[in-house]
């Protein structure tokens, strides 16, 4: 496949509590080797997202699930929740988005039965706050996480079940607390215990459990809030020493 081609997308819905989600994913990839699950930031949407960063041919092992956010949780720079997006915290439009994880990765699961262990979830923004809000409440589904820009501070308790992450940070980022993005890096290297690291690049450090094999990849670039697509091969790498 030419590099500037992608890989086509299917539409699927399905119905939670009443209410239609939808998402597209790379149905055509042959043997998909592992899952992503991609949030899009707020006000996004699951086409653009896909359109911009085009993970599937980045992810090439993979199938790349990108879900569609929905507007009616307010927050942030949407206080009355008129964009799309995704909840922030327990109990946010009666966990709408807890429970529509929850029928997707069973549906997952069920049509890709060799894939259940190899479950990912990645979000930016808005996106990479519900990521955190799936390590804190849904932690069991998922074999890692992948967040882009946002912080838990608040989710990360040391009564989490451990599981490998990258963060990505970027050092110029005015959207939201970079302090405290850093300082969520820090309590995930905590509840990993980490006792090693390696710097890759002067982005990248990858820190270790030597014992368990879990690990943090911490990619902190120059840039501000957006994903920086020069990330995107160091995340297929992670994506790769995590299965």
């Amino acid at each position: 496949m030419n590099k500037t081609e992608s890989t086509p997308l299917t539409t699927h819905t399905f119905e939670v509590n009443g209410t239609t989600r939808s998402y597209l994913s790379n149905d055509e990839v042959p043997t998909p080797k592992y899952i992503v699950i991609v949030f899009h930031g707020n006000g996004g949407t699951a086409e653009g997202f896909a359109k911009k960063y085009v993970l599937q041919n980045i992810f090439s092992e993979g199938l790349i699930v990108y879900l569609q956010g929905i507007p009616g949780i307010g927050g942030g720079f949407d206080p009355k929740g008129l964009k799309n997006g995704w909840q922030r915290k327990k109990g946010d439009g009666e966990d709408r988005d807890l429970y529509a994880i929850d029928m997707l990765v069973k549906h997952l699961k069920s049509a890709y039965p060799k894939l259940k262990d190899k479950i990912y979830a990645m979000g930016h923004s808005n996106g990479g706050r519900f990521t955190y809000l799936l390590w804190s409440e849904r932690a069991g589904l998922f074999n890692g996480f992948i967040i882009n820009a946002h912080q838990g501070v608040d989710l990360l308790g040391a009564e989490l079940e451990p599981r490998s992450a990258m963060i990505i940070t970027g050092r110029q980022d005015r959207v939201v607390n970079n302090a405290n993005q850093l300082k969520s890096a820090d309590l995930v290297q905590s509840l990993l215990q980490c006792d090693s690291h390696e710097i890759i690049n002067d982005e990248l450090t990858i820190y270790r459990n030597i014992k368990t094999g879990l690990k943090l990849h911490h990619y902190i670039h120059l840039g501000g809030h957006d994903l920086p697509k020069p990330a995107l091969k160091f995340i297929a790498a992670f994506l790769e020493g995590s299965r």
